[in-house]
């Protein structure tokens, strides 16, 4: 096992990005939203996605790709809105619980008629992100005087825009996010 995996992240990150072209429907991943209700990967096919990797503890990335999203959301005309579905999927399923997923959005603010914010069984989570691309590697855990157990996770920040028939028309960094592509992929995957 690597000391330092975080060292590995930039090679991992180059060898990676751009490499998923299809997203993966057919293969059974379920999912709980931020209520507790199961929702099936495969319930999304037919729409357009607009989906992030994050978790709610990150401190610097994953707050900048929430307002990017937001900022995406809000460049929408409002009838293509309700085509469109934002997908947050938590990369930390230990932490992130329907609750906290639920307080995570009330607190940003957003909508949640056209986001779903997901979280589930670990091992499936690390499947799934294994599958799309995305990396998550877990940093030292301490635990404070408090008995809180902190740790951060190192993680690749993409947002995918997925077309109704699956294909992954945009990969961005969720940070930096080039809004007038991932707007223009949107669009271009609507009837």
């Amino acid at each position: 096992m690597f000391k330092r995996p975080w060292l590995l992240l930039p090679i991992l990150l180059v060898s990676c990005k751009g490499r998923v072209d299809r997203f993966p429907y057919g293969k059974g991943y379920t999912f709980v939203n931020r209520w507790g209700d199961t929702v099936r990967l495969d319930s999304l096919r037919g729409r357009t996605l607009v989906v992030t990797y994050f978790y709610t503890h990150c401190p610097d990335a994953c707050p900048l790709t929430m307002g990017n999203l937001k900022r995406l959301y809000s460049t929408l005309p409002e009838d293509v809105r309700g085509k469109v579905t934002f997908v947050a999927v938590s990369l930390d399923p230990e932490r992130d619980t329907p609750p906290v997923l639920r307080e995570y959005a009330r607190l940003y603010r957003i909508d949640s008629s056209g986001w779903l914010f997901l979280t589930g069984d670990p091992k499936e989570i690390r499947r799934f992100i294994r599958e799309v691309g995305v990396i998550a590697v877990k940093g030292k855990v301490r635990v404070t005087p408090r008995g809180d157990t902190v740790y951060f996770l190192t993680h690749t920040d993409y947002v995918h825009v997925v077309s109704p028939d699956g294909r992954i028309l945009y990969v961005g960094d969720g940070e930096r996010l080039d809004l007038k592509k991932a707007r223009q992929s949107v669009l271009s995957s609507l009837p």
